[in-house]
């Protein structure tokens, strides 16, 4: 018999978000074809097979209409085949690459009329809805994926960030207790709590998280920025740009953070501090015309 073709793409999953977000699409070997092959009859299921194969060296080429022509005639071929499920998905990761996530997200759709509980395609699309900042619709199919499994672990973690967004902080808690109970040293959710506890107006607790991180974190430039933050808005400049100093020891090329120290210089009337840092973001890459006004400030 044939060796079975997977019908999947394969990408790198999408890395758990914090601050930001991640957008890469994943699709999964979930399916397994040896169960489903038997739907087909032979002959027809190897040209399918074909046509899959076909398309799926045309996408990893970056020959992307190709792809999609090859895919759509294996659903000409079979229409109604089980495994059109995973072939739509594919056509819609395509659909991604080239730029068109609208037509993306409508193949998800006519995929997940297949399969409605696919949690690699209905995390495929939900991802896709959050990179596009259409947060209900993310949170529906998350909500729908620890419907099937409580315990999806990207599920929890986006959707505690949808919940914050939407300042649902309750809600967003629950998710990343309930995540932190299955993974304990899970950094994105510890993380994501210090936030919530921030963007809850509790700068303290945000604080007293974030120095607990930090301990088990000492080398992550994010965490002194972002400790540096809430210090600031807690009116603690001192600490704050103690804070950044730290996190500049360790990523010194960050122009953010260099932005970021010398507008609290320029605060705290450190002139000759504020300038030198201005400087050292020009050098970094900021045009010098954006910061012509601050640089009046440093004299």
């Amino acid at each position: 018999m044939k060796k079975k073709t997977n019908t999947a793409l394969h990408t790198d999953p999408m890395p758990a978000a914090t601050r930001n977000r991640r957008n890469s699409h994943t699709l999964s070997k979930a399916i397994a074809l040896c169960c489903i092959l038997h739907f087909t009859p032979l002959a027809s299921a190897q040209t399918y097979e074909t046509c899959i194969e076909q398309g799926l060296a045309a996408a990893q080429a970056q020959q992307y209409d190709e792809a999609i022509e090859h895919f759509r005639q294996a659903l000409r071929l079979s229409p109604d085949d089980i495994r059109n499920a995973l072939t739509y998905a594919n056509i819609a990761h395509v659909q991604v690459a080239q730029g068109i996530p609208i037509k993306a997200l409508a193949s998800y759709d006519m995929a997940l009329g297949i399969a409605p509980l696919n949690l690699p395609i209905l995390k495929a699309q939900a991802d896709l809805y959050l990179s596009l900042g259409n947060l209900n619709k993310a949170l529906m199919n998350y909500t729908k994926m620890l419907d099937i499994d409580p315990n999806h672990a990207d599920a929890l973690l986006n959707r505690a960030y949808i919940h914050q967004q939407h300042r649902d902080y309750l809600s967003a808690q629950a998710d990343y207790e309930r995540l932190l109970t299955l993974q304990p040293d899970n950094y994105a959710a510890l993380l994501g709590v210090a936030l919530l506890y921030q963007n809850a107006g509790k700068p303290q607790e945000a604080l007293s998280r974030l120095s607990v991180l930090i301990d088990q974190y000492p080398d992550t430039a994010e965490l002194y920025s972002i400790r540096a933050e809430i210090e600031a808005e807690a009116g603690q400049p001192e600490l704050a740009i103690i804070d950044l100093d730290k996190a500049l020891n360790i990523d010194p090329e960050n122009r953010n953070l260099v932005l970021t120290r010398a507008y609290l210089h320029l605060t705290e009337n450190h002139k000759h501090l504020a300038k030198k840092d201005f400087e050292r973001a020009i050098e970094l890459g900021i045009p010098r015309g954006q910061l012509k006004e601050e640089l009046k400030q440093c004299r």
